[in-house]
């Protein structure tokens, strides 16, 4: 095994080998290019491997760069030392990510992490060796957490930006690097992992595995080599969750008290298999040239489930004198929550407890084709590099939610002063909740999304090298890209199920077939430290599931009109929309011309740069350039007007779905400067400034030319079940995407401090300074919207809207980073093998353009940069000595801001200051997550050269994620939600020859 010697600190000699912690890594040989740092070892020399080695080498890349940078190497066999990217990525200095399915999305929980953040800013471009890469999620990036980390032999993660770099990332640029053949010497080379794993609440046995050969040779024609790398992996998992609904405003006994709206609680069942494969072969027919061609896929598979129970209600009320409340008279703890008529304010009857049970199933594959080339002769000044490439990406997700009700005779108790919130139900209540005579049949509500991406783009570098002269280089180059994406998405399409009224017979569970519905048991909940009624009945798995068929809908149903003079086959066959393979969509959803979204992104960019300074290591270096680029965006969906019937200034009215056609294009032209200036006073300091415009393009979410016009409705008090009222209009609503938005510019400025000792060793501090402009926000406003009734009249009126738009006023962040790492090498004995590595990042803001509704409807200005927490820390304990390899790493984050407009905390609600005396009043509260650490660790044990084995343990706290919704009176933050999942163990082997 290649080794670097590193000089040892007074003189102690000392041999530590290790291998890669924490998994199960591979043991091979290192590249070819650690061989050529090789140095002959003396009684002075310390012999460095495994994971220690690749915290070197990755020390070694930061202090090289050009700019600010973190990087991770793979312990020895490309292997990363974590089971996905996204928990690689979280205890970078300035780096965080969510845990949530989305950060817009808190009422998900993502057990692997999903987004990621760099100095709080959610503008993250990623990119495979050098060149852009995305999934098809109606978003520009792409989702980490789907990418085979076995595939990986280093992360790069630019905080600052130089010309000659792809444009994208206002807040920075994740790099996945690969190996390729020619970075090992000749011969056979080949190395393979084995891990398993369990979750203490899935229980289930999940396998991991990877195999990795390489071959290099010489021949008449020049250095050839071939790579192949296979993976794969599978994990389970179990989260449970709770969540409470917003706490409204009422007045109970002539004083304003808040009461929560209901309650929601349930577990995720969850399973993802993940593949990948990588191919890479090169070809360099002289020392001046080489050749290199890759092949990169990565596969996600998810086949998962919910069972979810919930009360959801604007009209419950309590008792004053036996309830508590806080010092603004929001409710803390009650024993009883009943429904009280709003025209009497007395008590009417049972609680409706409603449940789902969801069944989902998705895939992603995102693929890279890409051909390269790389002309640098020794002999010339001049070199030339380019490459093509190709990406291909498709995601399906289908998903189908089946929904009963039950009823609470007597009302339910809450009490929320706890850790955790308790629901309580009188004596009785869970033998009735035990009887299916007692559940009925609700609603279906299937949804389903079919996407496809594409990504063409080509790119030519030239670099000319100056001889004895303060300026080492000048570089210039162009890139052309398209970026299309074509998005099915039906929307949640609710339909009443076996209601009576809807025109089905009454249903209950009794009428239900054999094995189409039993008592589900929430078991363990929150690690049995949650109360609540845990024992209800379900839809099954199986009944939920009947959806994994195939079928196709060429047309809408009779009577859907898009809009396009009455003919709805206008838009066109799904047949002729691109889907190709004739695969289907699949069932009980359907999807219909009017469900797809265009978008298109054309991008030509040039640039020039220039490079000064000394070879020397230390005076004065850098770069200058300025990357211009000209970007055109166009996109084309449709605007849907809902079905509705309500009643409106006395009068039942009823909306037609219809769907209307509208498109959008715009360009734009930015230059975006680079200066980066690096002054080493001594060979082991250095003292970094950079000055930079980085460029973000909205997402295709929010540039999308579809939407949505409809009506919110509270529900009628005269309506009974004879004469079948619909509900009261209590406002219009629209809901639409922008593909006008401009693109997000962000100027930054940064300094760095660097400090490099020895080896192993190193320090840094980092200040940052962001302004940025033309943000999109999705935001609640008012406009005026065109509304069509089925009886033929046509309206203008003005809608609750929420749009995404530029802000109209700048963003600003501001903070610092500051940590290091260190081995102790000075200790005598097994001690010297103790590190530690740490960080810790500051980061304050400002976004006057975002806005929220509180919770007595006012607008509000000063929630802060969406995804940004205060405070940011992890600290690792380093173990590192000859056949040991270990570490303990917290990851902590603070607070941070996940919507301004989150899905449940944006209703209209009626505030009933007396008896049939109401006010609607639109909300929309601001959901934080809370803030959050885990705790993992691992250790290694290296048999021998060819041989380790490890364990790793993962969340050994059982932490609970929280989050927080605001608005309140006294700006105090209410618990929103609480979620927990497995403890995590895992085991495995790795053998190299």
């Amino acid at each position: 095994m290649a080794t670097k010697r590193i000089p040892r600190a007074r003189g102690v000699s000392k041999i530590l080998g290790a291998s890669g912690l924490a998994i199960a890594a591979m043991t091979y040989a290192m590249p070819a290019w650690a061989d050529e740092q090789e140095t002959a070892a003396t009684d002075q020399d310390i012999v460095v491997t495994g994971r220690r080695a690749a915290l070197q080498q990755a020390e070694d890349r930061k202090r090289r760069s050009e700019t600010i940078i973190d990087s991770i190497v793979a312990d020895d066999a490309g292997k990363l030392p974590d089971n996905s990217i996204t928990e690689v990525l979280q205890r970078v200095s300035g780096v965080t990510i969510v845990r949530f399915a989305a950060l817009n999305d808190p009422d998900h929980y993502s057990v692997e992490g999903s987004g990621i953040q760099i100095r709080g800013l959610t503008g993250v471009a990623s990119r495979l060796n050098g060149r852009e890469i995305f999934s098809a999620n109606n978003g520009r990036a792409l989702q980490f957490a789907d990418v085979t980390p076995e595939l990986m032999a280093a992360v790069d993660i630019y905080k600052a930006s130089t010309a000659d770099l792809i444009e994208g990332g206002t807040g920075g640029q994740i790099d996945l690097r690969t190996k390729v053949p020619f970075d090992y010497g000749n011969g056979f080379h080949v190395a393979a992992t084995g891990d398993v794993s369990m979750g203490d609440l899935a229980r289930k046995a999940d396998a991991s595995g990877s195999v990795l050969a390489a071959y290099r040779w010489s021949t008449p024609i020049g250095e050839i080599g071939i790579l192949g790398d296979v993976a794969y992996s599978r994990l389970s998992s179990n989260s449970h969750f709770f969540r409470v609904e917003p706490y409204f405003r009422t007045s109970i006994n002539n004083s304003d008290y808040y009461i929560p709206g209901g309650f929601t609680y349930g577990e995720e069942q969850f399973q993802r298999t993940r593949t990948g494969i990588y191919g890479a072969i090169q070809w360099a027919p002289s020392d001046a040239l080489t050749f290199t061609g890759t092949f990169f896929q990565s596969r996600y598979k998810n086949r998962s489930g919910d069972w979810g129970a919930f009360v959801s209600s604007q009209s419950l009320s309590v008792d004053p004198a036996a309830s508590e409340f806080d010092e603004n008279n929001l409710l803390v703890s009650t024993p009883l929550l009943f429904n009280r008529n709003p025209d009497t304010f007395m008590p009417s009857g049972p609680i409706t407890s409603g449940g789902n049970k969801g069944a989902y199933a998705s895939r992603t594959t995102t693929r890279d084709y890409s051909l390269s080339f790389d002309w640098s002769p020794d002999d010339s000044p001049l070199s030339i590099k380019g490459a093509i490439q190709r990406v291909e990406s498709a995601q399906t997700y289908t998903r189908l939610d089946v929904f009963r009700d039950v009823a609470f005779p007597a009302g339910f108790g809450l009490d929320l002063s706890g850790d955790l919130p308790v629901v309580s139900v009188p004596d009785g209540t869970q033998q009735s909740l035990s009887d299916p005579a007692n559940y009925f049949w609700a609603a279906s509500m299937p949804h389903d999304e079919d996407n496809q991406g594409r990504l063409e783009s080509g790119n030519l570098d030239l670099e000319y090298k100056f001889e004895d002269s303060f300026f080492r280089s000048v570089k210039f180059g162009g890139r052309y890209a398209k970026r299309t994406e074509r998005d099915f998405g039906n929307g949640y399409n609710w339909a009443a199920l076996g209601r009576g009224w809807n025109g089905d017979p009454q249903l209950t569970f009794a009428n239900a077939a054999p094995g189409d519905v039993e008592l589900h048991a929430f078991k363990n909940f929150f690690h049995g430290a949650a109360s609540l009624p845990a024992h209800l009945m379900f839809p099954t798995d199986d009944l939920v599931r009947r959806f994994d068929r195939l079928q196709l809908t060429a047309s809408p149903p009779a009577g859907f009109c898009t809009g396009i003079e009455n003919d709805c086959s206008a838009a066109g066959p799904l047949s002729q929309t691109g889907y190709g393979g004739g695969s289907g969509i699949r069932a009980p959803g359907f999807m219909l011309p009017v469900d797809r979204v265009d978008n298109e992104t054309q991008t030509i960019a040039g640039y020039a740069l220039i490079r000064f300074g000394s070879d020397q290591g230390f005076g004065i270096s850098g770069n200058v350039g300025a990357r211009v680029l000209h970007i055109r965006n166009e996109g084309s969906g449709f605007i849907q007007q809902n079905a509705t019937e309500f009643i409106w200034n006395g009068e039942r009215l009823t909306l037609g779905a219809q769907a209307v056609p509208r498109s959008g294009k715009a360009s734009f032209t930015r230059i975006l400067p680079s200066v980066n200036i690096d002054y080493s006073p001594t060979p082991n300091t250095k003292l970094r400034f950079g000055y930079n415009i980085t460029l973000d393009l909205p997402t295709f979410q929010a540039l999308r030319a579809s939407g949505s016009v409809g009506a919110a409705t509270t529900a009628n008090p005269d309506s009974t079940p004879e004469n079948n009222l619909p509900g009261l209009l209590t406002n219009f609503t629209a809901e639409t995407g922008n593909p006008l938005l401009k693109p997000t510019l962000s100027n930054n400025f940064d300094l760095s401090f660097e400090y490099y000792p020895r080896p192993g060793t190193s320090f840094h501090l980092a200040p940052f300074y962001k302004r940025l402009t033309n943000l999109p926000i999705f935001s609640i406003t008012e406009r005026q919207v065109t509304v069509v009734f089925t009886n033929g009249r046509t309206e203008t009126v003005n809608a609750s809207a929420t749009d995404y738009v530029n802000s109209s006023k700048a963003a600003t962040v501001k903070g610092f980073e500051i940590g290091g790492r260190i081995f102790f090498d000075m200790l005598p004995g097994w001690l010297d093998g103790f590190g530690f590595e740490g960080n810790y990042t500051f980061i304050d803001s400002k976004n006057p353009g975002d806005l929220y509704r509180d919770i007595l409807g006012t607008v509000r200005d000063d929630a802060p940069l969406v995804g940004l927490s205060k405070h940011n820390f992890n600290a690792t304990l380093l173990y590192e000595r000859k056949a040991i390899s270990a570490r303990v790493a917290y990851s902590w984050r603070s607070r941070y801001l996940q919507s301004t407009n989150s899905n449940g905390t944006n209703p209209t609600y009626n505030y009933y200051s007396a008896p049939g005396v109401s006010s609607g009043t639109q909300i929309a509260l601001p959901v934080y997550g809370s803030s959050y650490g885990q705790l993992e660790a691992g250790i290694r044990f290296k048999v021998t050269e060819n041989f380790s084995f490890g364990v790793q343990g993962t969340n050994l706290t059982n932490s609970t994620q929280r989050t927080l919704m605001g608005g309140y009176p006294g700006g105090k933050l209410q618990g929103r939600s609480w979620f927990q999942t497995d403890r995590r163990i895992s085991t495995g082997i790795n053998l190299a020859f």
